[in-house]
């Protein structure tokens, strides 16, 4: 397999869907959502899963064609994203005293408590690369979590009685959106153009056609 670049579009696309085929979930119980938040009407099943990007960075030298000549161009990302994991609970007219409970037994539960769904999640997505669809590696490591957030109980204005138990996980994934080589090679400049060029400016150029694609 080849690494090759990517964009952020394919990145959540295929979490999504690498989350779809661990976890058992389908498009409706594992999508991307512009923010981390319970939805007003949550769809059916036990639990589901939402996909959201979060802050992300650039590595300023290596677009620089003074400081890396041979990645003039290159814009590698490390881009954070949130992984929520929802826990449907029926609650009792007892409020708040129950609610809790219902969360504390949901999150020891062995089988589909919080602390599981979160462990379930861990285990699809550290320490894999994403593939494209020909099957090829984007990422330049393997993705890796960052952090955990503590359980929280939302109860649904929509539906009375329902209430969710949230988890989120965050993770990082680092990769290229472009290949550096998005310069024209020497060898298909005329004289005119070098000349107009600086030493830094010729420094980044690749000298094969090939390599400028």
């Amino acid at each position: 397999m080849t690494r090759v670049d990517t964009t952020e579009s394919l990145i959540l696309d295929r979490i999504a869907a690498r989350l779809r085929t661990e976890l058992g979930l389908d498009a409706r119980t594992c999508y991307v959502s512009v923010e981390p938040l319970a939805p007003v009407i949550p769809p059916g099943g036990p639990w589901f899963v939402s996909v959201s990007l979060r802050d992300g960075l650039f590595e300023p030298a290596e677009q620089s064609r003074l400081l890396a000549p041979g990645a003039a161009g290159n814009t590698t990302a490390a881009v954070d994203f949130t992984v929520t994991a929802y826990v449907r609970m029926e609650l009792d007219s007892a409020a708040h005293a129950a609610g809790l409970l219902g969360v504390t037994a949901r999150l020891a539960d062995a089988s589909r408590g919080l602390l599981e769904r979160k462990r379930q999640i861990l285990k699809a997505l550290v320490g894999w690369d994403l593939l494209t669809a020909a099957g090829n590696e984007v990422l330049r490591s393997l993705l890796f979590a960052t952090r955990s957030y503590r359980p929280v109980l939302v109860r649904s204005d929509a539906i009375p009685g329902l209430a969710l138990g949230l988890l989120q996980v965050d993770f990082r994934a680092v990769y290229d959106w472009t290949a550096g080589r998005n310069a024209p090679a020497l060898s298909t400049l005329t004289l005119a153009q070098l000349a107009g060029l600086s030493l830094e400016e010729l420094a980044g150029l690749p000298l094969d056609p090939t390599e400028a694609a």
